[in-house]
């Protein structure tokens, strides 16, 4: 027998579910229209944050890594893992606080890079070196002199800046199977940095000449096809920075853009071309803090006083590639920025705020205590304190 009652009602139930589902469907659009229309209006955004996107985050509500006082510990973030060194052990830890693997590495005083899946580790002004991958050791090595930079790509290649030589400096290069490619060695230079574009078909390095009265930074693309044969004829192309400019870091951005950052200003090197894009000196600006270790970002943290003891900070982001630029307001003085990929952690003490590229917050986080240090990686933040890190999903 058919139930003519409830086959009436199934429809009207139907219908009702519809416009419930349009009707928050239409809420949540309005919602997202007005956040980024009024996404300007400081205090509307920290409304709409904090109660309605549910950003904020406190130390109560985190998984942590109890630290020792008495051991020798670094901290640093990789692959989604909050590693923890100390006494030649590698601990990585997951985003709840729970110990995944140990390795063991002989560093006590580590410089380090981090790209995608690759850890390259070495003893600060020693020869001892690591690349890591997935919590395993994929080689280990011995280097003639003592690493004082060291950088890996997204492929796994490896190179390090060696002193402690016969020369100022020797750059060597190894593969992901930790094969020695080529060296570079440079007599009267210093090399400052040096990283390997993402495609593996150059090394670019950064050194700088202090024998004269005035600093002369110079920038060198290498051909590593051609270093592999023949090193001291590889290179491509030379830029001469304007003199007492110091180069401080390089980096590659998206194919093959080399970003150089110096003391005073930001450039990109694009086919063979140096363009400045961003002045890290202007007169009626403050700016302290500035970085170029970004998804195909650069920035700037400009300081302008509000008071006579008090100021706020404007983060500055450029895109290297459009020079589109976004910029951020934050209230307060930032004490620090770290950045990986497309997001910035600004510490400002006893909070940090999480932002992407595209100028949005994506966590706050609040504290009773000043924040020791912030370290970030791929979808995870640890908070550093003297006994403890706080472990943030992202």
């Amino acid at each position: 027998i058919i139930d003519l009652e409830n086959l009436n009602k199934t429809p009207k139930t139907s219908k009702k579910k519809k416009f419930i589902m349009i009707t928050i469907i239409l809420i949540i659009m309005i919602v997202g229209i007005v956040y980024i229309v009024y996404s300007c209006h400081e205090p509307f955004r920290n409304f709409m944050d904090r109660y309605f996107f549910r950003k904020n985050v406190t130390s109560e509500k985190l998984a942590s890594i109890q630290l020792d006082y008495d051991s020798n510990i670094n901290v640093m973030a990789y692959n989604r893992h909050i590693c923890v060194l100390a006494e030649n052990s590698l601990k990585q830890y997951n985003s709840s606080g729970n110990i995944e693997s140990e390795l063991a590495v002989e560093v006590s005083n580590p410089i380090y890079d981090v790209s995608d899946k690759y850890l390259a580790i070495s003893e600060k002004g020693s020869p001892k070196t690591y690349l890591i991958s997935n919590s395993e050791i994929v080689w280990e090595k011995e280097l003639d002199g003592n690493v004082s930079k060291i950088d890996v790509n997204n492929k796994g290649y490896v190179t390090a800046v060696i002193t402690g030589t016969t020369h100022k400096s020797v750059i060597i290069t190894f593969d992901e199977k930790g094969n020695e490619l080529f060296k570079i060695y440079l007599a009267r230079t210093t090399a400052q940095d040096a990283c390997i574009s993402p495609d593996n078909e150059y090394l670019s390095f950064a050194e700088i000449n202090t024998s004269g009265t005035i600093i002369q930074s110079v920038i060198k693309v290498v051909s590593v096809e051609k270093a592999k044969e023949n090193p001291s004829d590889s290179v491509v192309y030379k830029y001469k920075a304007p003199s007492n400019s110091l180069v401080t870091n390089i980096e590659y951005q998206g194919k093959n853009r080399l970003v150089c950052i110096y003391d005073d200003s930001i450039h990109v090197i694009t086919n063979n071309e140096d363009e400045k894009i961003m002045d890290l000196e202007e007169d009626d600006k403050k700016i302290d803090i500035a970085d170029i270790n970004l998804n195909n970002y650069v920035y700037r943290a400009i300081e302008k006083s509000t008071g006579f003891f008090t100021a706020d900070t404007s983060i500055e982001m450029m895109n290297t590639e459009s020079k589109k630029e976004v910029v951020y307001a934050v209230e307060g003085v930032v004490k620090d920025i770290e950045n990986y990929n497309d997001i910035l952690a600004i510490n400002l003490g006893q909070s940090v705020e999480f932002i992407n590229t595209s100028g949005w917050l994506i966590k706050k986080y609040t504290s009773s205590q000043d924040i020791q240090k912030v370290i970030i990686s791929n979808n995870i933040a640890g908070i550093i304190y003297a006994d403890k890190v706080e472990i943030i999903n992202l």
